[in-house]
Parts: C-alpha cells; structure tokens; sequence
C-alpha cells in the first residue's frame, strides 16, 4: 500500500525535553552518514543505519550503529527495520553514478522515486515523528554572489534536474500526512569523500591539487560535523514541510578549499589550473556546471530555529581536520 491510500496524519509533535530517540539512517555507510551516526550516539540516541554490503556493515558499526542490511532499491525487511522515532533519508548522489549525462537523468530521476517510495511508504503507518530528507541545493539551480533562501523558485541546473521529480512527489508525501523536513546542503567539506581525495592527499603529497578557472564560483561551505549537526537538530526543532539550507554564513570561492588548506599546513599549493570552457572535457557537463556555478545559500532559517555552528568559519573547519590528521 501506497502512503498516498491512507488518511492525513499530522505528527507535529516533538520529543519530550531528556528523550532518547531511535533513529533509522539511509546511506549510513557514507561521508555524511557514518558522522550523523557519530553526533546521534554521542547524545545517547539508539540507531540503526542501512547497510547494502559487509563493508558497509562495518563501517556503520565503527560509527556506532546497528547496521540492518538492505539495499535502497530491493523491498526487503529492511523496511520492517525502518520504523523509528526519527528517519534521516540519505540516498546516493547521481553526481557519482555511471550513467552518461544528460541522457541518464530521467533514469536516475525514477530510480530516485523508487528509492524514495520503498522508504516513505513503509514508514507511513508507523511512529516515526520526523523524516529529515537530505536534498541537493543544486535543484535551485545557479545563484547570485548574495545568498538566496529556500523560498526561492526552483530553477535545476544540469545537476539538480534529477531531484525535481523526487520533491514533486515529496509534496505528496506531506499533503498524506509525513513529517518531513527537508535538508539542502552547501558545499560539505571534512577529512574523507572529495575533500580528502582532491585537496588533503595530493597537498600533503607535494601533488598537483586540480582547480577550474582562476578563482571558482562563490560557494558555501559547511563542515561535515557540522552538518550531521544540523541533520539532529532538525529533527528535533525542524518544522513540519520546512525547508533548511545547511551552510556556513560566509560565502566563499571554490578554490580557497586548497588555498587555505594549503596555508594552514605550512604545505606549498601546487596547482593543475584549468581554464573554465575546459571544464566540461575533463569532469563532463554535469560536474562541469557544478564546479563553475555560484551557490551562495542563506543560514537564516537554520539559525532561527536555534542552530549554532561548532565550525563557523572554513578556517575553523579546516583547523580541525588538521587536528585530527595530526592524531
């Protein structure tokens, strides 16, 4: 049965003040997964994350969790497993999948909906207070060097066209009564995924650090502690249908990532530069528009809602990870 066949319910309520929650985390295995289950065991949270694989298994256990296997795309007792008091919905980022672009967007786009269906329906009926759904800021498409907030229209880049569809039918969702609140992250950055493969390594290693055009878009950045942060707090004090940016209040262009890794590591910057028209043969049309456009996000909501950055700044970020490469 379809959420869309049963009754409106509204939960709105939230959870008593001293409460421990059961959370339920798709892509737990992943960059922002594996810290989410971090910050939620860290407040006492039981939590069970999903784990397509025995790799993944593990890494969701040394994060802390209960890993309940299970595949994003299979029906299975995972669904069973999924009923919790808080669901943080996780799925996997087209950016690295191998479908070609542009043709492979209205695949990727349906598989999205599958993906979002064997969740949110199997959760429906059951007690789960919030579904916190992690989005893409680049559904917005490209901004301004001033930042826009999540009241802006929609208007997908290349990249963002893909999850159209999928919050189209998140407004279903909400009208049937689930309480989702929807997370649009800024450019997450921390000591694992891209940051660590293209910035951390090739610095340390005296290696070439790859950068597009002079400077990069304007950008905003958020720690990835930060953001798994940002993910607890609403679910406990987000609203029902609310959509957050989760980003710093700076703004930044893209190349101070490596510049100012590089200047807090007392490493030389060694830089492959590239002109930005070439961008597009050598990481494709996809991730060419995301490395050239502006994604200036306004934090104004977030922080409205009683949020406060442990990591404010990059360079308090970046002074962190620094910190953890030296333990």
């Amino acid at each position: 049965m379809s959420v869309f066949d049963l009754p409106p319910a509204l939960h709105t309520e939230h959870m008593e003040a001293g409460a421990r929650a059961t959370a339920f985390v798709t892509g737990a295995a992943g960059f922002v997964g594996t810290e989410l289950i971090k910050v939620l065991v860290s407040r006492g949270h039981q939590v069970f994350g999903l784990a397509p694989s025995l790799e993944a298994a593990e890494r969701v256990r040394r994060a802390g969790g209960k890993a309940v296997m299970g595949d994003f795309l299979t029906p299975g007792k995972w669904q069973d497993d999924a009923a919790a008091d808080w669901v943080f919905h996780l799925p996997p980022h087209p950016l690295y999948s191998a479908r070609p672009f542009p043709k492979g967007v209205p695949a990727i786009a349906r598989e999205r909906l599958r993906i979002d269906a064997h969740l949110l329906d199997a959760v429906a009926a059951g007690p789960t207070r919030r579904i916190v759904y992690f989005a893409d800021a680049s559904c917005y498409g490209a901004t301004s060097e001033r930042p826009i907030t999540e009241d802006t229209p929609l208007e997908p880049s290349a990249r963002g066209r893909y999850l159209a569809p999928a919050l189209d039918r998140l407004d279903g969702y909400l009208v049937a009564g689930l309480p989702v609140v929807s997370a649009f992250p800024g450019w997450i950055y921390g000591n694992a995924s891209w940051f660590r493969k293209r910035v951390i390594e090739p610095t340390m290693a005296g290696r070439r650090v790859l950068q597009i055009g002079a400077a990069g878009p304007w950008v905003s950045p958020i720690h990835v502690r930060d953001c798994a942060r940002a993910l607890a707090h609403l679910a406990e004090h987000g609203e029902v249908g609310g959509r957050y940016f989760l980003a710093n209040s700076d703004a930044i262009q893209l190349n101070e990532f490596a510049g100012t890794f590089a200047r807090l590591a007392h490493r030389r910057l060694r830089v492959w530069r590239l002109p930005s028209a070439a961008a597009r043969l050598v990481a494709g049309p996809v991730a060419a528009d995301y490395l050239r456009e502006n994604a200036v996000l306004s934090n104004i909501r977030l922080r409205g809602i009683g949020f406060r950055f442990k990591y404010p700044t990059l360079e308090q970020g970046l002074q962190q990870i620094l910190g953890a490469l030296d333990e």
